[in-house]
């Protein structure tokens, strides 16, 4: 709770800065105060981080063989937060020196209200400095190598970092979509991106404390043994029809990106290593005569230094193409402005008889293309309709379905199934949350969670793309009702 409300009255004050810096310098003095205290709670943490990191080296001696393993790793991390921290730190020095003056001390809080700095040290119009585009790489940098360092067993600490440093485009109140670094840096106060850097120090900080937390208690390998556990739908057909019973079972599956897959099987064939990914196994093959065939086979993964098989089995439908109608797509040509020119009209005494006018061709434009559409034997629809797990319309879900739920598309006509690209979110009373991808995101499922029984959850500008990554047509939005 009171991290809730240091964050709420750094929005305060953030919003007190903007607008009224320049009128009261009570409120830029306190918010050097702040930045003070703050700074001075980061020092006490990382003197607390090294007397934990001593305690587990003692452990080292008590238990060599499970520990050691446990310390090397944190060093690695230690050192990737090390080099983000000061690289921090680095920037906040070029802060104060380009808006103080060589004799101006730090602490002359009312002489850092100016943004003009920081405005031109990170942006140059509407793109990115190489100073600017180093910080985001920065950012990303420090993310995707602590993951690494940190390996299996620590999901928890993984998706602190995730959290805590997030570059996506972010929403504003009236609706648009600006990137990340507008939205915290750009038109502010000096102190003010100052103190934002000093926040994101402090987290670097307060992980690290996380991190060996709980490499002292042990929680990782509970958190190994028990975490990343997906529900996997199996449907005992592919296909149904209105009113059939649909059957079938969930299964619960683990997921691990540090798993990489090898000496992989499928269907009897021997595959190349290199189809196996971060935590599975790539598929990629023609498909054969229509019908239901199976898709089993077997793969290895390492697990405490020892290879471990692990088996699937499945089945896929292939249907056939006989009923695919090909349509040529005709690109009209016209004259905006007629042009009219004179000409001889000659007249003659009888009418001839006017043969039977010659049916139109359309004349097709060198760049046509020809697309396929499938027929239904009925009249077509063009219209393209927002899914969640496959399912569309008016639809009632509970909270948990939906953290792990997919939104897509489907074209109604010929059941065309398309890649959703970005969605929008609105749950009553709350904020509208937009989502990059075709899963709720942290944020997403955050206003997901506040939402009552029996409201309903609106997804909407639903953006889709065929599979040649084209975008396709509107798509409809989707009503979801809570039901738990």
């Amino acid at each position: 709770m009171k991290r809730f409300l240091l964050f709420s009255t750094l929005g305060i004050f953030i919003a007190l800065l903007s607008t009224s810096c320049n009128k009261d310098e009570k409120i830029i003095t306190s918010f050097g105060y702040m930045n003070e205290k703050l700074e001075e709670a980061t020092a006490v943490v990382m003197v607390k981080n090294d007397v934990l990191k001593s305690r587990l080296e003692r452990k080292i001696k008590e238990d060599s063989l499970e520990y050691k393993p446990i310390y090397e790793r944190l060093n690695k991390a230690e050192k990737i937060a090390n080099d983000f921290y000061y690289y921090l730190e680095s920037v906040k020095d070029s802060i104060y020196d380009g808006t103080l003056d060589k004799d101006e001390a730090r602490s002359s809080y009312n002489k850092l209200t100016s943004s003009k700095y920081l405005d031109n040290y990170f942006f140059d119009g509407d793109q990115l400095t190489p100073q600017g585009q180093e910080f985001i790489n920065k950012i990303t940098e420090y993310k995707t190598n602590y993951a690494k360092a940190l390996g299996r067993g620590y999901g928890t600490i993984a998706s602190m970092v995730t959290n805590r440093f997030r570059t996506k485009e972010l929403m504003d109140y009236s609706g648009n979509i600006i990137p990340w670094l507008n939205f915290k840096f750009q038109n502010f106060p000096a102190l003010a991106s100052i103190f934002n850097i000093t926040q994101m120090q402090s987290d670097i900080r307060q992980i690290e404390t996380e991190l060996i937390n709980s490499m002292l208690s042990g929680e990782f390998k509970k958190e190994f043994a028990m975490r990343n556990y997906v529900g996997i739908v199996r449907l005992d057909k592919g296909m149904y029809y209105p009113d059939e019973h649909i059957t079938g079972k969930i299964y619960l599956g683990r997921y691990d990106e540090s798993a990489h897959p090898f000496d992989i099987t499928m269907n009897g064939t021997k595959l190349p290593d290199t189809r196996g990914v971060e935590g599975g196994v790539l598929i990629d093959f023609k498909a054969p005569q229509p019908g239901t065939h199976d898709l089993s086979g077997s793969f290895k993964v390492m697990y405490d230094g020892s290879p471990v098989r692990i088996n699937f089995n499945s089945t896929y439908n292939v249907v056939s193409r006989d009923n695919v109608v090909e349509k040529i797509v005709y690109k009209k040509e016209y004259i905006e402005k007629p042009v009219y020119i004179d000409r001889p009209v000659y007249i003659e005494k009888e009418k001839p008889k006017q043969a039977a006018p010659k049916p139109k061709v359309p004349k097709i434009a060198p760049d046509a293309k020809t697309r396929k559409y499938y027929s239904t034997g009925g009249k077509t629809s063009t219209d393209i309709e927002g899914t969640v797990n496959s399912e569309k319309g008016r639809l009632s879900m509970t909270k948990t379905t939906m953290h792990q739920a997919k939104i897509g598309a489907l074209r109604t006509a010929d059941n065309a199934r398309f890649n959703v690209t970005s969605f929008m979110v609105k749950v009553p009373g709350q904020l509208t949350v937009y989502v990059d991808g075709d899963t709720f995101n942290e944020e997403a499922i955050r206003t997901i969670d506040k939402a009552k029984v029996g409201q309903e959850i609106t997804l909407f500008q639903i953006k889709a793309v065929d599979e040649n990554g084209k975008r396709v047509g509107k798509v409809k939005e989707v009503k979801i009702k809570v039901i738990k």
